[in-house]
């Protein structure tokens, strides 16, 4: 099972990181600065928990834990979702 993925994103850091806070949402937490962090956040059906890590437009999201029933690609599907919003 793989629990990490990379998107890319060439804009400004600052606003991907109140991009990735608005993921994980209000009942959310997130730690760190425009390099690396953690976070954590809440689902209907459980939580969900992981780091990120930014390097030039990479940004590698990694999944540490889930709800069962949400997949991997559900979760990078909802981080791409929101980094595309303006």
């Amino acid at each position: 099972m793989d629990n990490q993925f990379t998107v890319n994103y060439p804009g400004d850091k600052g606003e991907l990181l109140a991009k990735i806070k608005n993921t994980v949402g209000d009942k959310g937490k997130l730690a760190g600065d425009e390099t690396q962090g953690n976070f954590e956040g809440s689902t209907p059906i459980g939580k969900f928990e992981g780091s990120y890590r930014i390097e030039g437009d990479q940004i590698t999201i990694t999944i540490d834990k889930k709800p069962f029933l949400v997949s991997n690609s559900r979760i990078k599907e909802e981080f791409e979702k929101a980094l595309k919003k303006a």
